[in-house]
């Protein structure tokens, strides 16, 4: 079942983390994901239904390259800050971000040796993705050894205002620096990303994310429009084939809502940004 994902220990244990992460963070950094859906979400959808939000296991971090800086200018500068701050909260290097393995029972953060010997149903994992907003952050690579995968959508929330203090939207300190990812570049994200999704887990929490910032935040109508300024039709054509209507039962199970509804709010996505 989906839901085991995100049961609730751990969705606030990630809470936890990314309030920690984010104040040894320095901007410009933005907050993507499943965090920045659900402090969009959160409310309208309880007053909506009574009910929170379901949360995220997993942080996602946008982070600002400048393609013009060296290797040594970004370690100095704000993307080093930030990744020395994440290392420094006790989250170890992963393939392309952090990680932090847990003990289920105590919640302790476990070594790497500790975590080898212990079985998988005893521990949980939270990652950290930091995602450059290049393509082709070969300075990145060169200077702090690895290469995330790059999100060219995070270019207009860093340059064109496509973000929002995240201080707006929450009830922790943090820096009014810190952006979060508006709602049609949330939604757009999602729909490029769904289909590479190798995880049915991860596809159904994309789902249902899409559906809550179309159905809850804003009129329908306007956040499709704006949406469909940061996809083209292959994008559409892609999400559209990806999209089963077992994932959709599955997605509106996640968050306990009508799976017709889910799938009406899914259809007029596809139909109305490939008109």
């Amino acid at each position: 079942m989906v839901e085991r994902y995100y049961v609730d220990n751990v969705t606030q244990f990630s809470k936890d983390e990314l309030q920690d992460v984010l104040r040894a963070s320095t901007p410009p950094i933005c907050l993507l994901g499943g965090w920045a859906v659900h402090f969009h979400v959160n409310e309208p959808f309880r007053g909506a239904t009574g009910r929170e939000y379901i949360g995220s296991r997993d942080i996602d971090l946008g982070i600002h390259v400048d393609p013009e800086s060296s290797p040594e200018e970004l370690e100095d500068r704000a993307v080093g800050q930030t990744l020395r701050g994440t290392e420094e909260q006790g989250f170890q290097r992963s393939r392309f971000g952090f990680k932090k393995t847990v003990d289920r029972e105590t919640g302790v953060t476990l070594s790497e040796e500790a975590a080898r010997t212990s079985a998988m149903h005893e521990l949980f994992e939270i990652y950290i993705d930091l995602l450059p907003d290049r393509r082709e952050p070969e300075n990145f690579e060169e200077a702090f050894g690895f290469r995330p995968p790059a999100e060219p959508l995070l270019q207009p929330v860093f340059e064109e205002d496509a973000g929002e203090p995240l201080t707006d939207h929450v009830g922790f300190e943090v820096t009014e620096d810190v952006l979060i990812a508006d709602v049609p570049v949330l939604v757009a994200m999602k729909v490029r990303s769904t289909p590479d999704r190798n995880k049915n887990q991860k596809r159904v929490k994309d789902i249902a994310d899409i559906h809550s910032l179309l159905w809850y935040v804003d009129d329908i109508a306007k956040v499709i429009d704006e949406t469909a300024v940061y996809l083209d039709s292959g994008d559409i054509e892609r999400f559209d084939n990806s999209v089963s209507e077992t994932l959709v039962d599955q997605a509106a199970s996640l968050i306990s809502v009508d799976s017709d509804v889910v799938r009406a709010s899914t259809n007029r996505l596809t139909q109305e940004t490939s008109s």
